[in-house]
C-alpha cells in the first residue's frame, strides 16, 4: 500500500506543479474576467454619445425626446432635418432619427456615422412602437384602460407536487436552483473530462515509450502502479474542483451585497444552490470524472509511445460527446424523455443524464441511489479490467493497432 501512495503522490505533485495545471485552473477565471471586461468596454464604447430627434410633426418629436431622454443623450436644440444634417457634418452629433407619419403609420430613419448596434436599435424601435400604439388606440377611440386590457396576457405557472401515503403534498419550488446546479455540473464535467482524458492517456503512455517501466516494475506490481497513477490524477482533478468551490465561496461573500446578486438571490435560494452542488450532483461529477479517467488510462496503456496518446484518447473523446451532447439537448427540454431515463442508469452516460433529471426534479432518491450503485459497480469492474490489461500490455512495445494489442492482452490474461 505504501508503494501505491508513493506512485499516487509523485503523479499528483508532478501535475500540480506543472504550468499546464496552473493554466487550466486559471483559464475559467481569465475567461470570466475577459467576458466581463469585453462587456464593460463594449457597452462603454458602443454607446451613442449624442443624437437628434427630428420630425415635421413637432408633437411627435417632442414626445419621442421625452420618452428617450433617460436612455440617450439628445440634442434638444436641433428640431429640423436640415439642422441635424449640418450638425452631423460638423461632427457635433453622432446621428439623428427622422420620424415621419403617413396614414397614422410611424416610420423612423436613423442616419449616423456609425452603426447603432442591436441594443440601441431595439430601444429606438421600442419607443416608436409605444408611440404607434398610442396612435392606433386613439384612432380606434380606445381609452387607456381599454388598451391596458387589450394588451394583458394570460399567465401560466407550474406547481410540482408529490404523492405520499395517498396524499398530495406540495414540493418547495427550487427548480431554478436545481437547473443552475445541474447545468453547471454537466458543463463542468464535460470540460474536466475532455481536459484530463488526454493528460491521463499521455501519463500512462509516456512511461511505456521511455521503457522506464522495466525499472519501476522491479520494485512494485503493475496493478499497484496503475492504481497509483489513477489515484494521483484523480487527486489532481479533486484539487481543481476544490479550488473552484472555494473560489465560489469567496466570490459569494465579496459580491453578495451587489444589487445584481441580491436580485438573483431573491429568485434562487443560496441554501438550495449549496445543497444542489454538495449533494448527489457532486458525487456524479467526481464519479463521472473518475470512470472516464480510468477509461483514458486503459486506452493509454494500449499504445507504446507517448506520440500515440492522442490516438488513444480519440475513442474516449467520442464517447464523451455521445454521452453528453444528446443528454444536454434532450434533458433540458424534455427531462421525461425515455432515452434520458435509460441513460441515467448506464455508466459513462449516467453522470451526464442523472444531474439533468435531478435539475428538473423528475427523479426519486431511490432511482438516484440505484444509479449511483450501478455507476460504482461499473467503476470497480472497469478498474479491475484495466489493471489486468495494463499488466499484460505494460511491457509490450509494438506498432500493432490498439485493438490488436487489446486482443493480445486478453489472450495473455486468460492464460494466467
Amino acid at each position: 500500500m505504501n508503494k501505491f501512495w508513493v506512485v499516487a503522490l509523485e503523479t499528483y505533485k508532478k501535475h500540480v506543479k506543472s504550468a499546464s495545471f496552473i493554466m487550466m485552473v486559471l483559464a475559467p477565471f481569465l475567461l470570466i474576467g475577459f467576458s466581463l471586461g469585453m462587456g464593460y468596454f463594449g457597452d462603454k464604447f458602443s454607446d451613442v454619445n449624442e443624437i437628434a430627434i427630428v420630425s415635421d410633426d413637432k408633437a411627435i418629436s417632442e414626445t419621442y425626446r421625452e420618452m428617450a431622454k433617460d436612455d440617450f443623450d439628445i440634442n434638444k436644440k436641433i428640431t429640423t432635418e436640415s439642422e441635424a444634417k449640418k450638425a452631423l457634418e460638423n461632427e457635433e452629433i453622432d446621428g439623428y432619427l427622422s420620424i415621419s407619419v403617413s396614414e397614422n403609420q410611424l416610420k423612423g430613419q436613423y442616419t449616423g456615422v456609425e452603426t447603432l448596434g442591436t441594443t440601441n436599435q431595439q430601444m429606438l424601435l421600442g419607443f416608436l412602437n409605444q408611440m404607434q400604439l398610442g396612435i392606433n388606440s386613439g384612432s380606434l377611440g380606445l381609452t387607456q384602460e381599454q388598451v391596458t386590457t387589450l394588451l394583458s396576457q394570460a399567465t401560466l405557472s407550474e406547481k410540482q407536487v408529490k404523492v405520499s401515503d395517498g396524499q398530495i403534498k406540495e414540493n418547495k419550488d427550487n427548480r431554478m436552483a436545481l437547473t443552475l446546479v445541474g447545468f453547471f455540473i454537466v458543463l463542468a464535467m464535460y470540460m474536466i473530462v475532455l481536459l484530463y482524458a488526454s493528460i491521463t492517456a499521455q501519463e500512462v503512455a509516456s512511461e511505456k515509450g521511455t521503457r522506464i517501466m522495466e525499472i519501476i516494475l522491479s520494485s512494485t506490481t503493475a496493478a499497484k502502479h496503475f492504481y497509483g497513477k489513477i489515484m494521483g490524477i484523480f487527486l489532481v482533478i479533486l484539487t481543481q474542483v476544490l479550488i473552484y468551490l472555494f473560489s465560489g465561496v469567496i466570490a459569494y461573500f465579496l459580491a453578495k451585497d451587489m444589487d445584481m446578486v441580491k436580485g438573483f438571490l431573491e429568485t434562487v435560494s443560496i441554501d438550495e444552490l449549496i445543497k444542489g452542488i454538495l449533494g448527489y450532483n457532486l458525487l456524479y461529477l467526481l464519479l463521472g470524472v473518475l470512470i472516464y479517467t480510468i477509461l483514458s488510462a486503459f486506452t493509454g496503456s494500449l499504445v507504446s509511445k507517448s506520440e500515440d496518446a492522442a490516438k488513444a484518447v480519440t475513442p474516449v473523446t467520442y464517447l464523451i460527446m455521445i454521452a453528453s451532447l444528446p443528454t444536454m439537448m434532450l434533458g433540458m427540454s424534455d427531462p421525461q424523455n425515455m432515452l434520458i431515463k435509460i441513460f441515467s442508469f448506464i455508466p459513462f452516460f449516467s453522470s451526464f443524464a442523472m444531474p439533468v433529471r435531478i435539475a428538473n426534479d423528475s427523479v426519486t432518491n431511490t432511482e438516484i441511489l440505484i444509479s449511483l450503485g450501478i455507476l460504482l459497480v461499473g467503476i470497480i469492474l472497469l478498474l479491475r479490467l484495466s489493471a489486468k490489461v495494463y499488466k499484460s500490455t505494460v511491457l509490450i512495445y509494438s506498432d500493432k493497432s490498439m485493438m490488436q494489442v487489446f486482443k493480445d492482452a486478453v489472450k495473455v490474461t486468460k492464460t494466467r
